[in-house]
This record gives structure tokens, sequence and C-alpha cells, in this order.
């Protein structure tokens, strides 16, 4: 089955790698995933510079496929493949020298986003590649400053007290819906710290827990704290629950 997953993977990146300005395609870890796992999907990332080709000339290009949907806020297109999903991810590469120069030149801010483009580009697999670009850009990422975790890292202590303060205005209303919005937020910025101070990018959200829990630094009591704070079964009310946020925010004060 790795065969014929490889194998749409590199029909598709045959016809992809001849639209202008395509740099790179490359295969993302979901599509190692067993089949008939819901989390599997051929997840590709087509890096190029310039203009990508308008939607519907996408869809014509991309051969026998079914059930095409274009994104119109994100760069995203998703269709079926021998009844197979495939996602394909549109990054233009010029977007990608800015953010590295800017994290380079101690400009970047947390606000600017999740670290994972870049775990996308040091742990895809490369389909094609047209000149040395991606080679080039992964030496850059895996040079990027110590400053950058460290910005990181103190960005999200500062949020996560403001969403503690939210997390328990909430528990106290016994707003529920509040309550999980905020937990969200506050899982969110706690695992870019956790995996800030690890020094590692952040994988997509299907990969969050397999990869946080395989991380050689953790504050001491996160697997069990983690579990009873995800745990939406009764046995936590919303107080107890912010309680247990309280102690995962001070396990990464010290």
């Amino acid at each position: 089955m790795r065969n014929k997953v490889l194998n749409i993977a590199k029909n598709l990146s045959e016809r992809i790698k001849r639209w202008e300005g395509v740099e790179c395609v490359t295969l993302g870890e979901a599509a190692e995933i067993e089949i008939y796992d819901p989390y599997f999907i051929i997840d590709l990332d087509v890096l190029y510079r310039g203009s990508i080709l308008p939607t519907n000339d996408r869809r014509k290009n991309f051969g026998e496929i079914s059930g095409f949907e274009s994104s119109l806020v994100y760069q995203v297109d998703n269709f079926l493949i021998e009844d197979l999903p495939v996602r394909v991810n549109y990054q233009e590469t010029t977007r990608i020298e800015l953010i590295l120069e800017r994290i380079e030149n101690g400009k970047w801010s947390y606000r600017e986003g999740s670290t994972n483009i870049f775990y996308r580009i040091q742990h895809g697999e490369v389909i094609y590649s047209r000149g040395d670009w991606l080679e080039r850009i992964k030496k850059r990422v895996e040079a990027i400053p110590e400053d950058f975790w460290r910005v990181i890292m103190e960005s999200a202590r500062c949020q996560l007290s403001r969403i503690l303060s939210d997390l328990g205005a909430s528990a106290y209303r016994k707003d529920t819906l509040f309550f999980t919005i905020s937990a969200a937020d506050f899982l969110k910025v706690f695992l870019s710290f956790i995996f800030a101070d690890n020094r590692t990018f952040e994988p997509s959200g299907r990969m969050l827990l397999q990869r946080v829990m395989s991380l050689p630094r953790l504050p001491d009591g996160f697997e069990g704290r983690l579990e009873s704070f995800l745990r939406y079964d009764g046995t936590f009310d919303l107080e107890k629950k912010r309680e247990i946020a309280e102690l995962l925010f001070r396990s990464i004060l010290s």
C-alpha cells in the first residue's frame, strides 16, 4: 500500500512540476499512516515562486480525481484519487524567505504564526525539486538563532497568564462554551512552549499528541496533568480543570 501512496504522490508531482514557478513538491508524514486510519492523508506541499495556477486549471491538471474542493481562504486543494484523500498545500517561497529573514534579524514576533511550516520543510519527503532552493532553506532553518526559541517561550508565558484568567472567569460563571474556547487556546500556546523548549518545530494538529509525548524534555507531571485536562467524561468540573491548567502553567515558570 505504501507503493500505491508513493505512486499517487509521484504522479501528481509529475503534473505539478510543469507549472510555472514550482520549486519543489514534498510529501508529509500523514501519508505514512495506515490508510484505514482516519488521520491518513496524502499531504503534499507545493512550494512555488510567483503565482499559482487558477483553481479551475489546477483541477483539470490533476487528472482523474473526485470530490474536488478548494479553500477560498487558504491555498489548499482537497480531493480523492482512487478513494484515497489528498490535500495539496501551496506555499509561496518568497513568504518563507521573508519569515526566515525576520527571524535571522531578530524581528520575528510570536503572533506571526506557528512553526509548522518549518516542521514541514524539515520533515517532508522530497518528491520533486527543481534546484537547490529547498536545500538552502533547510540549512537556514537548521541554523535558526537561539533567540527565536526564547521569543516563543517568553511570549507563550505571557499569553498563558492571560488565558488562565479567562479560564478562571469562565469556570466561576460556569460558562462551558467560553471555557472550552479558552482551554483550546491554552493547549495550543502551552504546547508551543513545550516544543520551543525542546528546540523543535511544531507538527500538524493530528500529530501533536504523538510528537509531544516523544520529546526528551517535559515538565514534571506533564503526561498525567495533560490527560486529566483533556478528559471530558464529567470526572472534573470546570474549576478543577482550571486548577490543572494552573499546575501545568506553574511547571514551566522555573
